[in-house]
């Protein structure tokens, strides 16, 4: 983004290191501040962790929060386009196989169960796919039941994770696999699984971010 050169200025804060919020937005000269989320729901971290980190910078006539990355409307997209990635390199069609959103869920609350599920629906309304449905991490219906959730023999599974992390590189593939599934498409119990990268690894997430920051700015310009 800062590279493109759309914005006067392109910061990166983290909540657990080095540079902070306060940090950030202490190297910004700018009268307004968009703060986008790179979060996948509206889940603690954006309602109270987040929230609060913006509160001790203060400030708040400067600064606008915008909706996590998880939930814009380009992320079924995003979802579309790695999902056809693997229908492209492995010669299959649309109908012929099934869709599993794979979500974090929780034991405590509905936000990623929500946003995981939003996506899924978006997918379903495209009616290209054989099926669209979703497993989790954290929540029935686990990723280790995968094969409960469908019973089509060619599986895509979509990980709707942020970030290519330790979710992505282990749980959920572990998950899988203990379901009985190889991840490479290798035949295994006469079924075919493959597992796409991260949505939040999708170069085109930049310009979800550019989008919806344009969308606040257009509706309440400086």
């Amino acid at each position: 983004m800062r590279a493109r050169g759309r914005f006067a200025e392109v910061a990166v804060s983290f909540s657990r290191q080095s540079p902070s919020l306060a940090e950030a937005l202490a190297t910004m000269r700018s009268p307004r501040v968009l703060v986008a989320p790179l979060l996948a729901c509206q889940g603690r971290l954006m309602r109270q962790v987040l929230p609060s980190l913006l509160a001790e910078v203060g400030e708040d006539r400067r600064w606008t929060l915008l909706p996590p990355l998880g939930t814009l409307p380009g992320m079924v997209g995003i979802a579309r386009d790695l999902v056809g990635f693997v229908l492209n390199e492995q010669g299959l069609a649309a109908q012929d196989i099934t869709v599993l959103v794979a979500g974090h869920g929780s034991s405590v609350g509905t936000a990623s169960r929500d946003a995981t599920r939003s996506v899924a629906a978006g997918l379903a309304r495209l009616a290209c796919y054989g099926g669209v449905e979703t497993v989790f991490l954290s929540e029935a219906p686990f990723a280790f039941h995968w094969p409960l959730a469908t019973a089509a023999e060619r599986v895509v599974v979509v990980p709707f994770f942020i970030s290519g992390g330790h979710h992505e590189e282990s749980d959920l593939p572990a998950m899988l696999r203990k379901g009985g599934a190889s991840l490479d498409g290798t035949e295994a119990a006469g079924r075919r699984l493959w597992m796409t990268p991260a949505v939040g690894r999708h170069p085109a997430i930049p310009d979800l971010i550019e989008a919806e920051a344009l969308v606040v700015l257009r509706a309440s310009p400086v």
